[in-house]
């Protein structure tokens, strides 16, 4: 079952944790089915959620749409066997879905920039493939750098990220008054308090976390804590900053958000009833 906690001055809004939820069952089912038919209209059906909406998803988290993602995920997945086991590079190919040697190759290059012959003959898996681009920068209308991500990450490795990391604490954040920031001075405000969050959030997170972006004003720290004050005191550093301001278009104004707590399961699936019972269960707790 999840758990929560929060602390006794932040609440976080169900929406953020049914967002991360269904993203970890999409991540799970993807991976259950890397060597079968697999169709981003077959993840939304498995989820009970619009195909839409987890495609707006995963561009939001990845950059990048289900259809990709999975190739990648086939691809990395290929590339480890081709190191680790005595498999033909045609098996391995058939086995990922792939129709022919020549479908696979072209594929396998476009990704890698070399081919499964020459990969099999010279590379070493690190389990991290393939490497993002630079690091994404954000800088505002002064020309300060409001955000950039210190951490290169594979997307096709999150699953095996968030897998490992099972019984762990995901630090869930929900940014406060995004709409009204839009409502009151523009999309591009509300593009520079978003990633003054990301920045708030990459500054405290250590090399073995991984902030995400789960949704329009949500994100999610996955970390390596199995001790819930390691968690909070990592919270309230990057809470310490609510008090701090932003400036668009000549309006100053300021940024917040709230956090809760969340263990990854370490077996099993989360399931809706469970996720909403523990969020009630733990709400009240924090009211009192």
């Amino acid at each position: 079952m999840l758990l929560y906690n929060y602390s006794n001055v932040t609440k976080l809004s169900g929406d953020s944790m049914n967002k991360f939820e269904i993203l970890s069952e999409t991540l799970d089912f993807i991976e259950e089915n890397l060597t079968s038919q697999l169709t981003p209209e077959m993840c939304a059906d498995r989820c009970c959620y619009s195909l839409s909406n987890l495609q707006k998803m995963f561009r939001c988290t990845f950059h990048i749409g289900i259809s990709d993602y999975i190739s990648r995920r086939r691809l990395t997945s290929a590339a480890k066997e081709l190191l680790e086991t005595d498999m033909s590079i045609l098996d391995i190919a058939l086995k990922y879905g792939y129709n022919s040697h020549e479908v696979f190759t072209r594929a396998f290059i476009r990704l890698w920039n070399v081919s499964p012959a020459k990969f099999r003959r010279e590379r070493r898996f690190s389990g991290v493939f393939p490497k993002l681009t630079e690091p994404r920068t954000v800088i505002d209308e002064r020309g300060n750098i409001i955000m950039t991500s210190k951490k290169r990450f594979d997307v096709s490795h999150l699953y095996d990220f968030i897998k490992e990391r099972r019984g762990k604490y995901a630090i869930c954040f929900d940014m406060v008054e995004l709409m009204r920031i839009n409502n009151t001075y523009g999309h591009p405000a509300g593009d520079i308090a978003i990633a003054e969050c990301l920045r708030r959030i990459d500054e405290a997170a250590g090399d073995d976390m991984l902030p995400i972006r789960i949704g329009g004003d949500e994100f999610v720290l996955i970390t390596d804590f199995s001790d819930i004050e390691q968690a909070k005191a990592v919270s309230e550093q990057i809470l310490a900053g609510n008090s701090g301001t932003v400036t668009s278009g000549g309006n100053v104004f300021p940024v917040s958000m709230r956090a809760g707590y969340a263990v990854i399961p370490k077996n099993g699936k989360i399931r809706y009833n469970e996720l909403f019972d523990s969020f009630i269960v733990a709400g009240r707790a924090a009211e009192t």
